[in-house]
């Protein structure tokens, strides 16, 4: 206040020594009367770059505006559901935080570290579950080889059959040769005993031919015999083959129950694995891949989106049990604006109206870029104190904004009118009956010009000004109050009020 002060005396001085032009004295009027001429009074303060800088002045634009057609309304930045992510433990166990409070995390992340009992038990039922798939598949490709062995003996019976069916066609050649020797001998002994009863046969060749007939007889039974085997072989050898084929039939049953099975197990074993990598943070595909979960003694949760570590529930050693939020985050990129407005001007708003988000006035963050955004409305109103919420959503918030900033909303309901030109109401300062706004000199920037503007409507932080500045000239906002102290810039008055 003490610096203010001087800075204000300084100023003072500085528009005391540009009235009297330094040290040139007064001029004495014509006449010889002994008056001196009155110094030249000018609406124009000096505003050197040290006064500028110990007063904390500093200028704003003359812009174009629908003053009358805005509705300004107060809010604050907050994180909607979407913006914010929670990770949890889904084991019990001792936790390792790898993170701090504030930091910013990006997608993949290492968040905290957890080693858990309960993870031994899920990777034995994990084994016991991929070594009956193992088992299983292994039965099968045993199956498999006795089917391929039974198929290439199959391939084998037509040779088989092919030889049998010969040995029985000899076979009937040799009973046929030995039946026409038959004949041939019964023929024989039938002449020779002819023979003898006429008493010129000789015994001795009726009894070879007995013989050699009984011999035919012996060799033809025998033969049939052989025959009656080799017809038993092709009996024995096609249901040798039935039976084959049968067991060919069932291999591709249990071929296709075992395939089945496997299946089974297999969709088994990836539901579970698929859980197992739910429970801790991992996708199935890292999970399976290479194994991983045979090996994992503990496993490390990561940030799934971008965004600022905005709470930590656990210290590291800590045991927790499954189910507990270890950290949260908000993503500051998906920020949106609430505000409160009068139920009154329910009328005059409607959803997808384009509304700006500028931040508050005075301090560091005034100058700052404002946020464009569209209207929307909660589901419901405040019937006790007759307000209403209203939305902002921005597809980019602004760089300065964190949940529970202060802002205000500017909603131009409409937009027909033409815009007016227009400056902060702070720029405007009464001073005794009149509003004073001070303009920066076009022709000297280190100079302000004191000006009672004729002012039209605001809004509450602009207001429309007809006379006095053009669009695009710069005004005074802050050290407004401290120019007006100066009392520099005021037109000289006659007479007596």
């Amino acid at each position: 206040m003490t610096k203010q002060l001087w800075s204000i005396a300084a100023l003072l001085l500085l528009f005391t020594a540009s009235c009297t032009g330094g040290e040139t004295p007064p001029v004495e009027k014509s006449g010889g009367g002994g008056e001196t001429e009155a110094p030249a009074v000018t609406n124009r303060i000096d505003i050197p770059p040290a006064v500028v800088d110990n007063l904390g002045i500093t200028f704003v634009k003359v812009e174009r505006r629908l003053v009358q057609k805005t509705l300004r309304v107060p809010g604050q930045f907050e994180s909607p559901n979407e913006s914010r992510r929670e990770y949890f433990t889904m084991l019990p166990g001792r936790i390792e935080v790898l993170v701090n409070q504030y930091q910013t995390v990006e997608p993949g992340t290492p968040l905290f570290r957890l080693e858990s009992p309960e993870w031994r038990r899920i990777q034995e039922t994990l084994a016991n579950a991929d070594a009956e798939i193992a088992r299983t598949a292994s039965d099968r490709t045993v199956m498999q080889a006795e089917r391929t062995a039974m198929i290439e003996g199959l391939k084998l019976y037509p040779a088989r059959f092919d030889a049998l069916d010969k040995l029985e066609q000899a076979s009937a050649e040799h009973v046929k040769r030995l039946e026409d020797s038959r004949d041939h001998w019964q023929a024989r002994v039938t002449e020779l005993e002819d023979l003898m009863k006429q008493g010129v046969g000789k015994a001795t060749e009726l009894a070879d031919a007995r013989g050699e007939l009984k011999s035919t007889l012996s060799a033809i039974a025998e033969e049939r015999e052989t025959q009656a085997g080799i017809e038993e072989q092709i009996a024995n050898l096609d249901a040798e083959k039935r039976e084959r084929q049968l067991s060919v039939a069932v291999l591709d049953a249990r071929l296709e129950s075992a395939g089945a099975l496997i299946s089974m197990k297999r969709a088994a074993f990836n539901q579970a694995l698929s859980s197992s990598a739910g429970a801790i943070g991992m996708s199935t595909s890292e999970l399976a891949g290479g194994d991983t979960w045979r090996t994992l003694d503990s496993f490390t949760i990561k940030a799934n989106s971008p965004g600022v570590v905005k709470h930590v529930h656990a210290t590291s050693g800590a045991w927790v049990e499954a189910n507990t939020e270890i950290i949260g985050t908000v993503d500051l990129t998906k920020l949106r604006f609430r505000a409160k407005a009068l139920q009154a001007d329910l009328g005059l708003l409607k959803p997808g109206l384009p509304a700006r988000v500028v931040p508050p006035e005075g301090g560091s963050l005034q100058f700052s870029a404002a946020a464009t955004g569209t209207l929307e409305f909660p589901v419901e109103a405040d019937a006790a104190e007759r307000v209403l919420d209203l939305l902002v959503v921005f597809e980019t918030p602004p760089g300065w904004a964190r949940p529970g900033v202060t802002a205000e909303a500017e909603i131009i309901y409409e937009s027909k009118d033409e815009p007016q030109l227009a400056i902060p109401v702070r720029c405007v300062v009464q001073d005794g009956l009149e509003k004073v706004v001070f303009v920066r000199d076009p022709d000297d920037p280190n100079k302000v010009i004191r000006k009672t503007p004729q002012l039209g409507a605001n809004d509450g932080r602009w207001i429309e000004i007809f006379t006095g500045v053009m669009v695009g000239r710069e005004v005074v906002l802050d050290g407004v109050y401290e120019l007006k102290l100066t009392g520099a810039g005021k037109a000289a008055v006659d007479g007596h009020f």
